[in-house]
């Protein structure tokens, strides 16, 4: 799960550490992760500057969050739920 965020609103405590890969997509990410337990807190793409793909399954409150698009259908698994109302893509767009 991924939550976009504006780079300049996120304040990260704690060392992280990095990696680059190459997406599905052919472009570039950088994921940054917790050296520790090793669970990733965002994703940075060169495409989108200042935009960050937040992971929030590490926020302390999740009680709020709400999905608004489901992305990666075809690979979903039976027992997913998709929310009435909610997008749900079979891939990346």
């Amino acid at each position: 799960m991924s939550m976009l965020v504006r780079k300049d609103s996120l304040t990260v405590t704690g060392p992280t550490k990095q990696f680059t890969r190459i997406a599905d997509s052919g472009n570039e990410v950088t994921c940054v992760f917790c050296p520790g337990c090793g669970v990733r807190i965002y994703h940075a793409l060169p495409s989108a500057p200042n935009v960050l793909a937040l992971k929030p399954g590490t926020l302390a409150d999740t009680s709020w969050l709400r999905p608004d698009t489901f992305i990666w259908m075809r690979n979903a698994q039976g027992w997913v739920p998709v929310p009435d109302g909610v997008e749900a893509l079979e891939g990346q767009t």
